[in-house]
C-alpha cells in the first residue's frame, strides 16, 4: 500500500523488498522482514523509506501530488533522483534533506527550510478543507469553546492549575511560573552530554531566573536551588538574568539525566528529577474534535497537543549539594 503522510502518498515496494534481500533480516510467523533490533538498521530502514532521504521515492511522491493537484511538480525532486542516505553518511557529517512534499518547505541550493514556500511558490493548496488558509474554522467544537476565530485568552490564575496544593514553602521560597521552552543549543532529542555542549549550559540545563526574584531568596548567579512542586523535584544551578521577565523561570527543553543530577532534599535525599517531573499534561479539548477536513488526526501533526509547557514550582537556594 506504501507510506504516506500529511496527504501525500509513495509506492516503496521494490526499496523495501531490497531491504528484505540486502539487509538483516528477522523470521516471524513464517515471513521474512527487515530487522529492527539493532538501532543502526532501524535508522537505515527510516532512512531508506524516507522521501527527505531518498530521492526516488521524493519523486514518487511528488507524481502522486500532480495527480492530486492538476500541477507539475515532480520537477522539485527531478535531479535528486539517485540521491541515497544511510546512517554511514549521517555518523560521516551532517547530511541535509532534499524536498519532499512530506513538508511544506522548499530547500535546495543550500535553502533554509521555511514552511509553506511549496503552497506559495508551486500553487500547492493548503492542507484544509477549502485548500485556503483559514481564519474562521466553522467547526461546532470550535464554535462552542469560542475558537472560532483567534482570540485571546488570558492565562488561568495559578489556583486553577493545582500544582502546588501539597507543597510546602517557607521564607526563603519564591513561587515562579515554570517554563520549559525548547532547547537552547539543542531541539528535541539532540544529544547534548559531551563537552562542548556541557561548557555552553554550565554542565547541566540551569534554572533561568530575573535577578530581582533571585535576589529575594538570596540566589546568586550559579548558585545550587531545588525547584518543586506537587509532581516532582529539580536540583540544578540558577542561571540569574535580567532578561527574563519577573514572576517566570525558564528550565530548558529536554536534558539528558546522564550528567549533574544532584539529590533532592525535598525528597528524602533521593534523586532528583527532570524538567518534565515538574509538569503535568492537559489535553485542550477542541483538538480533539476530527474527521473534518485538516481536523483529521495524524500521529505528531493533528491532534490533542500535551499542554505541559506551563506550570508552578516553589524555588529556593540549596546550600549544600549531595550527589
Amino acid at each position: 500500500n506504501g507510506l504516506g503522510a500529511h496527504g501525500t502518498h509513495y509506492d516503496c515496494a521494490d526499496f523495501y523488498d531490497e531491504a528484505v534481500e540486502t539487509g538483516t533480516t528477522q523470521t516471524w510467523g513464517g515471513q521474512t522482514y527487515p530487522s529492527l533490533d539493532a538501532d543502526k538498521d532501524a535508522c537505515n530502514l527510516i532512512l531508506k523509506l524516507a522521501t527527505v532521504t531518498n530521492g526516488e521515492l521524493a519523486w514518487r511522491s511528488y507524481k502522486d501530488m500532480e495527480a492530486k493537484t492538476g500541477l507539475e511538480l515532480a520537477h522539485l525532486a527531478e535531479k535528486n533522483r539517485g540521491h541515497r542516505v544511510g546512517f554511514a553518511e549521517i555518523v560521516a557529517q551532517p547530511t541535509r534533506f532534499i524536498n519532499s512534499p512530506m513538508w511544506s518547505g522548499l530547500i535546495e541550493n543550500g535553502r533554509p527550510y521555511s514552511p509553506f514556500t511549496y503552497n506559495v511558490e508551486q500553487g500547492v493548496p493548503w492542507r484544509t478543507l477549502t485548500g485556503r488558509q483559514h481564519f474562521y474554522l466553522d467547526h461546532p467544537g470550535y464554535v462552542d469553546f469560542g475558537e472560532h476565530l483567534p482570540t485571546y485568552k488570558p492565562k488561568p490564575p495559578m489556583k486553577e492549575y493545582g500544582d502546588l496544593r501539597l507543597s510546602t514553602t517557607d521564607a526563603k521560597t519564591l513561587m515562579l511560573n515554570h517554563l520549559t521552552p525548547h532547547g537552547k543549543w539543542h531541539i528535541h532529542s539532540t544529544y547534548g552530554d559531551n563537552q562542548r555542549m556541557t561548557t555552553l549550559s554550565r554542565g547541566c540545563e540551569p534554572l533561568w531566573i530575573n535577578d530581582r526574584d533571585a535576589a529575594e531568596i538570596g540566589v546568586d548567579d550559579n548558585d545550587w536551588v531545588e525547584a518543586h512542586n506537587d509532581h516532582g523535584v529539580v536540583v540544578t544551578r540558577a542561571a540569574v538574568s535580567a532578561r527574563i521577565p519577573r514572576g517566570i523561570c525558564l528550565h530548558y527543553h529536554s536534558p539528558e539525566r546522564t550528567y549533574s543530577v544532584p539529590k533532592s532534599p525535598k525528597r528524602g535525599n533521593r534523586r532528583a528529577g527532570g524538567h518534565n517531573s515538574l509538569t503535568r499534561i492537559r489535553l485542550k479539548p477542541n483538538l480533539m474534535v476530527g474527521g473534518y477536513g485538516q481536523f483529521t488526526y495524524h500521529f505528531n501533526y493533528w491532534g490533542p497537543t500535551g499542554t505541559n509547557r506551563d506550570t508552578h514550582i516553589y524555588v529556593r537556594k540549596l546550600d549544600r549539594v549531595d550527589w
